[in-house]
C-alpha cells in the first residue's frame, strides 16, 4: 500500500519544523483575528487549539511515511512541547488571561495531548508492522 504512494517529497519538505512554522502562522493568525474583531471570551486560546490539533493530525499523517522513530517522532515530541508554550503564551498575551481561569481550555487541551501522545506511537507500531509484512 505504501510503495504506491511516492512519499519523497513529504520526506524532505515537511519535517517538523516546517509543521511547527505553519502551525504557528495559524495560530497567529487566528489569535489576531479574535483580537481585531473583539471576540469574547479569551477566544485567543480557542485559536491556538485549533493550531495545535493542525499540527498534531499533520504530524500523524506525515509520520507514517518516516522510517526513523529516532530522527523524526522524538523531535516531533520537542517540537510539540515547543508548540505548546509558544502558542498557549502568545494566547495569555493577546488575551490577558490565563488558561488556568478558563476551565473549558484547560479541559480541551488535557485530551489533545493525550491522543497526540497515542496517536503518534499506534502510526509508529503501524509503520514497523508494514516493514515486518514487506520484509517477509
Amino acid at each position: 500500500m505504501l510503495e504506491d504512494v511516492n512519499f519523497t517529497l513529504i520526506n524532505h519538505r515537511v519535517n517538523p519544523y516546517i509543521q511547527v512554522g505553519i502551525a504557528l502562522a495559524i495560530g497567529w493568525v487566528g489569535m489576531l483575528i479574535c483580537k481585531i474583531g473583539n471576540i469574547p471570551n479569551a477566544s485567543e486560546y480557542f485559536a491556538a487549539l485549533i493550531a495545535i490539533v493542525f499540527f498534531c493530525l499533520l504530524n500523524t499523517v506525515v509520520s507514517l511515511s518516516h522510517p526513523s522513530f529516532f530522527r523524526y517522532t522524538v523531535p516531533s515530541y520537542y517540537m510539540f512541547i515547543l508548540l505548546l508554550a509558544v502558542l498557549l503564551l502568545s494566547a495569555r498575551y493577546t488575551s490577558g488571561t490565563s488558561i488556568w481561569d478558563l476551565e473549558i481550555y484547560r479541559m480541551m487541551l488535557v485530551p489533545i495531548v493525550i491522543f497526540y501522545a497515542i496517536a503518534s506511537l499506534l502510526v509508529r507500531g503501524l509503520r514497523i508492522l508494514y516493514e515486518a509484512a514487506q520484509n517477509e
